[in-house]
């Protein structure tokens, strides 16, 4: 793997993470695919189907790798997503879309069956789309090859079952139905179907729904109207019969393909057809009303049920043409009217061919037995054993309907990361002990095949009737660990719990477990079976399988044990030969609990204190540890048998195997006495077991048999027995802490140390003794002091980040975070781990991006715990952006603990806020004070540990983090920075650096509303005071502009609060903010204008935003410098206007206190025309309000507010004398430049027709108001515009828009009067004049009077207009 570089996950399942990767120096990417190692028998069989396969439809397999953790794939890298997210996202595909995808697959379909492959899994989950849209067939973990297939049903094997039910085709739920093309054919049909309709054809929430809808429902309708050459293609796929179904060469020239496909040599499929034969025949049988003489496939263990004569005979579901399908295709039968007969007979009965029930409960008990394996993590709950029900959670969900799953051993050897090239290369095996379960490599290097979860105090096993109504399986979940255990929290701490620090020690103390951290494994390894192995040895008796052993009646059961006993006393071959029937027995938990507590366990303890041979006395051991390992209950009359005894003897042989075996059943023993000691409940599906009430007596663990397996922890003991040693400790150690203390002696943590840090030990041993250390110092917390006596701080911390396995570093993480929990480590640790300081923060943060849900959630505890107590990790942390943003991103997971771990997080690193800011107060009174030296001397002093420097940037980032933002900042904080912000009135030495800080934490805390809104009097009479106070005299631009910009941003928040929080409180919010408004924000204005970009935009916003609210008034700010200072950016470019600028200065000419005269001085008014051309021909929307009303104020000034307020209301009134007489305007107080607006004439006009009603209306005042305030310049602008005012007329008149209209009307009338009466000398289009003649003559009809009447003065005038001109 050392060959590629790994990025960002692209993909994530239950066991893998697909990876995007690239080749180093190469620019090709590449799918990197890391499994855990438990799959690794899954894995190396899709690596052996993917070896040699080359399609353009079939993903690349390019290579694999073995790490110590993880198997690697190297993959194709499809940049599409897979078929299934793709119909989530469009809900269904369109019939084109479809064909091209159905032909990409069937191509990839038959080249696999020309190889002797059938796929298994077809399923849109499984159909990768690369960048062009063709298909990637993936997963090739449930293939088979046909020769497999036949070589099991010649040997009798039972045919290992799995597969998505939606997808699974109706032969595949019958006894003896094999995967064939057929099966293929049918899970094609299933994603076309799905792909048209957006859903697979049969569906249910329940497996036995879904697997009765799938063999007895005829097909579904397709809806949306396909096409039939496609409804025919589908309907042929999904024929219930496999031997009607499509072959090869009818979907090959089938009518809907565009383009033929080629037909190819195939494979004959044996084991099919003699599946065909065998339905053929029993329907056959049936129809002659005769009773099969056999079962459909004949295998060993199988139960025939003799009392249901009916269930026992064996028929062949067919299937009738899908009702209302178009279905052309021709089937030939011979005997049509017998055939038809038999089909509706054959439905009618299909459920007691099939047992349903039977294959729900296989499916069920194979996912527990995943979930006790493999999500041990999550306490099981019980369930009543009737209750056989499995939920089908989605379409995509996998089933295992195998009677006997393989299980993978976890793999935890140190293996290397070589490229793993010979596929077939076996490692070899030692055969010298014959019948017993395990190699002495294996047994090494085998850690548990299944992680239990300790469960919770309450929890109870239950009871296992020998005798129980005989079902069709005879094992029950293999849930013995589950079933045992019982776990009560007694965890302490060694700190004081009445101390603040105490309590916070002990609530991260219960946040960092993970159930993982107490899960149990099974001391005993499993015993390796093999489908040959598992056969029944011959015996001079009969024997019967393990589901068989458990349901014979008392005498038969008394009988067999009677002959088995008497076998073990016999020869060494046939006791040989009886242990390993012993050992199949044991698999079978309800057969373990009849022999553990029976006279065979008595016989099998006998023999073990007065064996024959040391072969046979390994047997035994072993066939001992396997019954105690797989029993849920153990009667306690077993106690007084010696079986302790007589496994200790075994543990003193001079044998190894004889002490390996011994020590673990020793081992299994002693742990299932450990949880003796707690109660159970009891479980509602079961009655509670009458051995249970015995259980706390009898059973004795005395301190010397504690000492001796203590004891074979010491150097120079064989590797194995100090493996099964640790073992034994790690399961007992979980029980809580009366049996912790017994183990927590200096020795054994001297030597469970040692062993761990051991270089010549096996990785699973020294994992187990890191997981020993963890639980001894969880429920002995003293011990952690003795555990970091031996062992190196560095040495542990640096495993956290370098160590390749994750049980590596969840170990570590344990220890660190329990040593940092320590009163008395906390120095020491603190120092030793400073000195890796730039090696931990990297890592730690990479193991928060990329680690499993575990280790992320316990690198965050271990971070917090860091950064809340030492300043300099909170520094280096938390100024990191990675971590943050590793954080944030951790929001959107659903891991439980992963949010549990984020949230004691957030809290700890946000209740350490306000302890820093008091220290970075503190530290600069000191240098005020002249006691320090100042921030600026800090920044070069990186190994000053009291170094505040550094603090205060990461409080800005928690601000910038979604997952900090609303936790850090309370009412104490925001006290403290005003504190801060007093502080920085006196200069100190470092004080520009530290107020930049400052300001910019302050930003950040305003750019949420409500925490100005929860808070507003420490903003009003702290905080902003401060800033004005800080803005004076500052050298820094920066600093200046963040003062004004927080000052902008809480006065706007508060200002628009529209509720009534701030009304509260007798208006001092108000009150306090209108203080700031005059007393600070006014006097600095003169200054804000002046400053540098973006300041004078944010002033003059302000000011603005505080007018509106009349908080300052015009009269304020009345005074020639100030109101030039407005106008001033009228002068220079209008590109780089804001709306700011115009409403500014729309205030000032709109208000009352503002004198004619200075805005007469002013000589804008040409500016202002240029700017209402400029913001109308850039489309400029937010400006043209503002403007035209600045238009309006000016002309109001010019002819007299209130006889400009009148004739927008009355535009008739224009021109008559006796009104103007009424209200003459002071001419003093004229704008003098006003008829510069008459320019901008074809401006007013074209805004008239605006869409925006305000903006139209303040358009058709200001015409009016011009020709009235500058009569010659504005005729002129209406006259040389009369083609833009008879189109204008024409819409308004459409549109309905009477004042608009009639102000139009009536304006240009008055120019007209005005043209005569001045003798104007101006070119005038008839053509135009005409054509408005035209229009008034509809106008003068009108309903409205206001409109006729505007018309007919309009048209008067227009006829007094010469003709000539």
């Amino acid at each position: 793997m050392n060959n590629y570089h790994v990025y960002e996950a692209i993909g994530r399942g239950k066991h893998s993470t697909v990876y995007k990767g690239r080749m180093k120096k190469s620019i090709e990417y590449y799918a990197i695919k890391s499994v855990d190692k438990s799959q690794r028998s899954k894995i190396l069989h899709e690596v052996k189907m993917l070896h040699g396969l080359y399609h353009p439809n079939i993903l690349k397999f390019y290579s694999w790798y073995e790490s110590s953790a993880h198997l690697w794939l190297i993959l194709e890298y499809c940049v599409g997503r897979d078929l299934m997210s793709l119909l989530k996202e469009d809900g269904r595909l369109p019939e084109d879309s479809i064909h091209d995808l159905a032909h990409d697959i069937v191509k990839a379909v038959q080249f696999l069956h020309s190889k002797g492959i059938l796929y298994c899994d077809l399923k849109p989950s499984n159909i990768l789309l690369d960048e062009n849209g063709h298909i990637k067939l993936c997963d090739f973990g449930l293939a088979i090859r046909l020769n497999e297939i036949e070589k099991n049903s010649r040997d009798m094997v039972l045919q290992a079952k799995r597969g998505t039910p939606c997808y699974m085709a109706p032969e595949l739920f019958k006894d003896g139905g094999v995967n064939s093309y057929a099966s293929d054919f049918w899970a094609l049909g299933c994603v076309l179907y799905e792909c048209f309709a957006g859903k697979p054809p049969f569906v249910g929430d329940e497996f036995t729904k879904l697997a009765k809808s799938i063999l007895l429902d005829s097909t579904p309708d397709l809806p949306n109207n396909p096409s039939d050459a496609f409804v025919d293609l589908v309907n042929s796929l999904l024929i219930k019969n496999p031997s009607e179904r499509l072959s090869w060469p009818e979907l090959c020239e089938h009518r809907f393909w565009r383009t033929k496909l080629t037909s190819v040599s195939l494979p004959p499929q044996h084991a099919f057809s003699n599946m065909l034969h065998l339905s053929a025949k029993s329907l056959l049988t049936e129809r002659n009303g005769e009773r099969p003489s056999q079962q459909s496939t004949p295998s060993k263990g199988r139960q025939n049920n003799a009392n249901d004569g009916s269930s026992s005979k064996r028929k062949k579901i067919f299937e009738t043409p899908p009702k209302n399908s178009n279905f052309t295709r021709k089937v030939q039968v011979k005997a049509a009217d017998a055939v038809t007969e038999d089909k509706r007979k054959v439905v009618q009965n299909a459920g007691k061919d099939i047992n349903i029930l039977r294959l729900s409960r296989l499916a069920k008990l194979n996912l527990q037995r995943e979930k006790e394996k493999e999500n041990y993590r999550i306490p099981l709950p019980r369930e009543c054993e009737n209750n056989a029900e499995v939920k089908i959670d989605n379409i995509d969900m996998e089933l295992d309907f195998s009677e006997i799953p393989e299980d993978d051993p976890s793999d935890e050897t140190d293996a290397s990361e070589n490229p793993a090239i010979c596929l077939s290369e076996k490692p070899p095996i030692d055969n010298s002990i014959p019948d017993t379960r395990a190699t002495e490599n294996d047994l090494s290097q085998q850690d548990a095949t299944c992680d239990i979860c300790v469960m919770p105090e309450g929890s109870k096993k239950p009871e296992n009737d020998s005798h129980s109504e005989k079902n069709e399986i005879g094992a029950t979940p293999s849930s013995v660990y589950l079933q045992r255990m019982g776990h009560r929290s007694k965890a302490t701490s060694a700190a004081d719990p009445d101390t603040e620090s105490s309590r916070i020690s002990s609530n991260i103390f219960e946040v960092f477990w993970h159930p993982t951290d107490l899960s149990v494994k099974p001391v005993m390894p499993s015993r390796k079976g093999s489908k040959t192995s598992d056969a029944i040895p011959s015996l001079s008796f009969e024997v019967v399988t393990a589901s068989e052993y458990v349901k014979l009646l008392p005498e038969q059961l008394s009988a067999l044990n009677t002959q088995i006993i008497h076998g073990l006393n016999g020869s060494p071959q046939n006791s040989e030969k009886i242990i390993k029937y012993l050992e199949i027995l044991s698999s079978n938990s309800d057969a373990a609990n009849l022999i553990m507590n029976g006279a065979i366990m008595l016989s099998l303890v006998k023999m073990l204190r007065h064996p024959k041979s040391s072969i046979l006395r390994a047997q035994i051991a072993s066939v001992v540890g396997l019954f105690i390992r797989h029993s849920t209950y153990i009667e306690t009359e077993l106690a007084s048998s010696g079986i302790i005894d007589a496994l200790v003897h075994g543990l003193r042989d001079k044998q190894d195997k004889v002490r390996r075996f011994s020590m673990a059943a020793l081992g299994e023993l002693l742990f299932y006495i450990s949880t003796l000691n707690y109660t159970v409940g009891k479980d509602n599906c079961a009655a509670e077991s009458p051995s249970k009430d015995k259980r706390s007596t009898g059973w004795q663990v005395s301190n010397s048999l504690i000492g001796l397996v203590s004891s074979i922890l010491r150097k120079g003991e064989d590797d194995i027995v100090q493996l099964y040693a640790l073992k034994t400790i790690d399961n007992i150690c979980s029980q809580g802490e009366e049996w912790a203390s017994r183990f927590a002696s200096h020795d054994v943590i001297e030597n469970i140390c040692y062993i761990y840090k051991a270089t010549n030990k096996q990785e699973s041993t020294r994992l187990i003794a890191g997981s020993c250390l963890v639980r001894l110092a969880h429920f002995s917390p003293s011990t952690i002091q003795l555990i970091f006596e031996r062992l190196s701080i560095k040495d542990t911390a640096s495993s956290v980040v370098k160590g390749s396995q994750p049980r590596e570093k969840q170990i570590c993480l344990n220890l660190l975070n329990m040593a940092i929990l320590s009163n008395n480590l906390l120095s020491g640790i603190l120092r030793h781990l400073s000195t890796l300081m730039d090696e931990l923060v990297p890592g730690l943060i990479l193991l928060i991006e990329q680690g499993n849900e575990v280790l992320r959630g316990k690198t965050l505890i271990f971070v917090a715990l860091l950064c809340k107590s030492s300043r300099r990790w909170f520094a280096r942390f938390l100024c990191n952006a990675r971590l943050l943003s590793a954080v944030d991103r951790l929001v959107k997971e659903k891991d439980s603990f992963i949010q549990l771990c984020m949230e004691t997080f957030v809290q700890m690193v946000s209740s350490t806020v306000p302890e820093i800011l008091e220290t970075v107060s503190g530290d600069i009174q000191q240098i005020m004070g002249g006691k320090r030296h100042g921030f600026v001397a800090s920044v070069t002093a990186r190994n000053n540990t009291k170094n505040t420097y550094d603090l205060f940037p990461a409080i800005l980032n928690l601000l910038g983090s979604s997952s900090f933002k609303h936790r850090v900042v309370s009412s104490q904080v925001l006290f403290q920075l005003a504190n801060l912000g007093k502080l920085l009135e006196s200069p100190f030495q470092g004080r520009d650096d530290f107020q930049i800080t400052l300001l910019r934490i302050l930003e950040a805390v305003t750019e949420e509303s409500s925490v100005i809104l929860n808070d507003p009097k420490i903003f009003t009479g702290r905080i902003l005071p401060g800033l004005a106070t800080l803005y004076k005299g500052n050298k820094d631009g920066d600093a200046r502009f963040l003062c004004l910009k927080i000052l902008f941003d809480v006065m706007m928040v508060i200002l628009s609060d529209t509720s009534d929080a701030l009304k509260n409180d007798d208006g001092q919010i108000l009150k306090a903010l209108k203080v700031i408004s005059e007393e600070h924000f006014l006097p600095l204005y003169s200054n804000f204008i002046k400053d540098e970009d973006p300041i004078p935009m944010y002033a003059q916003k302000l000011l603005v935003m505080l007018i509106e609210y009349k908080y300052i008034k015009i009269s304020d700010i009345l005074h020639l410098e100030t109101v030039s200072e407005c106008f001033e950016f009228l002068l220079s470019d209008l590109s780089l206007a804001n709306v700011n600028n115009v409403k500014l200065c729309l205030a000032l000419a709109s208000s009352p206190e503002m004198e004619t005269r200075i805005l007469s001085h002013l000589q804008v008014v040409r500016r202002i025309g240029n700017l209402l051309e400029f913001v109308n021909a850039n489309g400029m929307e937010d400006f043209l309000g503002s403007t035209l009303g600045l238009c309006k104020a000016f002309l109001l000034r010019s002819i007299g507010i209130n006889k400009g307020l009148i004739i927008c209301k009355e535009p008739a009134l224009l021109g008559h004398t006796v009104f103007d007489r009424s209200l003459d305007a002071d001419q003093q107080c004229c704008i003098e430049d006003i008829s510069d607006l008459s320019c901008h004439m074809s401006a007013f006009l074209e805004l008239i027709g605006n869409s925006d009603t305000q903006i139209a209306d303040l358009a058709s005042e200001c015409v009016v108001l011009l020709v009235k305030a500058a009569s010659r310049e504005a005729t002129m602008g209406l006259l040389t515009n009369l083609p833009k005012i008879s189109g204008l007329l024409e819409r308004l008149n459409e549109e309905a828009s009477m004042l608009k209209l009639v102000r139009l009307l009536y304006a240009l009338a008055f120019a007209c009067k005005q043209y005569l009466s001045q003798a104007m000398i101006l070119s005038i289009s008839m053509a135009d004049v005409m054509r408005i003649e035209v229009l008034l003559s509809d106008l003068k009809n009108s309903c409205v009077p206001n409109i006729s009447n505007a018309a007919l003065n309009l048209s008067t005038e227009l006829q007094r207009l010469p003709r000539c001109v």
